[in-house]
């Protein structure tokens, strides 16, 4: 068994938009078909209609549209479908890049955390991003949103 089908297996149960359980969406290349990444969401259960996502793709998959374009329908589908309420994202202070990937979609940043995060054996410093409901139909009415 592969990574990939370790993962799907154990997600098997898992509805999207259960509260506390993340469920990881594969990110697939539309002409190979081939695995490049995911988005992960996990609404919170401690906080109703709220819910955290994030992103990873392959690095030669990286700067080619396709996080903005994924992460941009799961956002839609917590919105839209879901009705929730606040999506936020946290980043490591120094990828760039996925705080462009929030701004294209329209997240805000709301805090920047100093040496908050303990990942991969450091002190790392963590950007919120996030945006409300009314902000992405606002962003909808505009034609603001990425297209799907």
């Amino acid at each position: 068994m592969t990574d990939a089908e370790g993962l799907l297996a154990a997600q098997a149960d898992i509805a999207f938009g259960t509260p506390g359980a993340w469920v990881q969406i594969a990110a697939l290349d539309r002409e190979s078909g081939e695995l490049v990444g995911d988005c992960a969401v996990r609404v919170l259960s401690d906080q109703p209609a709220t819910a955290e996502v994030g992103v990873t793709l392959a690095p030669d998959r990286q700067g080619s549209g396709l996080a903005t374009e994924a992460l941009g329908a799961i956002v839609a589908i917590l919105f839209e479908v879901h009705h929730i309420h606040r999506v936020f994202g946290q980043v490591d202070d120094r990828n760039t890049a996925v705080q462009k990937l929030f701004g294209r979609l329209g997240f805000r940043c709301e805090a920047r955390q100093v040496e908050a995060d303990w990942f991969k054996g450091e002190w790392t410093t963590v950007r919120v991003y996030a945006m409300l409901e009314g902000e992405w139909r606002d962003r909808a009415a505009l034609g603001r949103l990425p297209a799907r």
